[in-house]
Parts: structure tokens; sequence; C-alpha cells
């Protein structure tokens, strides 16, 4: 349990669990595979909840394995300012870009938020020269249907198209 005045359970049935950690604590974990990374040809996919939320923290890691030549993967749903892109666009190998609808209520619906700046980040990475796998999850009654992917592969002509889509 946590002594804190603004955190108490009178059964002591909630507790805060995690550890921060250094920029140099986490690489030295992620150090630990490089011999992995190598011989499979992949590398460090930052994730989270959502990692670009952190973005001077996210930023900082990304040097450090582009420093020790570690492949790295971002995955985001992109709901973050664009500032935040900028800032690890220099280090980032890959992004892994979900779309999870293009109707921008539908997505609201079903995320609690709009769309609206997730589709313009998405534009903007597709203009640049990154590469950009999207993963699309198709979702029953929500996404699954030609309507959606049509507008999805309307969004690609207009926008330019990923490495990869699934």
């Amino acid at each position: 349990t946590v002594e804190d005045e603004n955190f108490f359970c009178y059964n002591d049935a909630k507790e805060i669990c995690g550890k921060e950690y250094s920029v140099d604590e986490v690489l030295k974990e992620v150090i630990k595979d490089k011999a992995f990374y190598e011989t499979s040809g992949g590398g460090v996919t930052f994730s989270g909840g959502e990692c670009m939320l952190q973005p001077e923290f996210l930023t900082e890691m990304l040097k450090k394995c582009r420093e020790n030549s570690i492949h790295t993967a971002v995955d985001t749903a992109g709901n973050v300012p664009w500032e935040s892109f900028e800032k690890i666009i220099p280090y980032t190998d890959l992004f892994l870009y979900d779309v999870k609808a293009m109707d921008t209520e539908v997505h609201k619906k079903y995320t609690g938020e709009g769309n609206e700046l997730i589709l313009e980040n998405l534009a903007k990475l597709l203009h640049l020269d990154t590469d950009v796998w999207v993963r699309i999850p198709v979702i029953c009654g929500v996404n699954d249907n030609k309507e959606e992917m049509a507008k999805i592969k309307e969004f690609f002509d207009k926008s330019g198209h990923p490495q990869k889509t699934e």
C-alpha cells in the first residue's frame, strides 16, 4: 500500500504497482537482447498504453537505441500532437500505426475520441520518407464492411500508401 494523503484504501485492496526507470536503466535491459535482435532481424518496439504520451523519454530511448545499432519500432494510435512525431521521426525505423475506423463518429463511439488528429498525423507520416505499417483491427459490426474498407483505400490513395497493411 501507499502511505500518501491522496491515496487511501480502507481495506488495503489498492496499491500502486510499477517502477520508474531512467533511460539508461531501460537501455541496459534492451541491450541484453541485442544478440537476439541481430540474429532475428528484429529490434525493440515501444508501445504502451501510448508510448508517445512520454515524448521526451521516448526520444531519448530511440536515440540511445540508434547509437547502439538497435532497430526501433514505435507502436502508436497517433492521437498525439504532431510535435511529438517530429521529435522521434529521426530516430525511428518503423511506425506501427492503428486505423480503427475512418468515420469520426464511429471512431468516437467505440474509442471515446474522434479520429481527425489520428488521420492527419498518419497522412503526414505517409508523405515523409518513413516506414509505416498500418494495422486495421477488423471489428465485427463496426468496420467489417466493404464501405469502411473502401474509405480506408480512398484515404491511402489520397495520402500515400504504407509499406504494409495488416
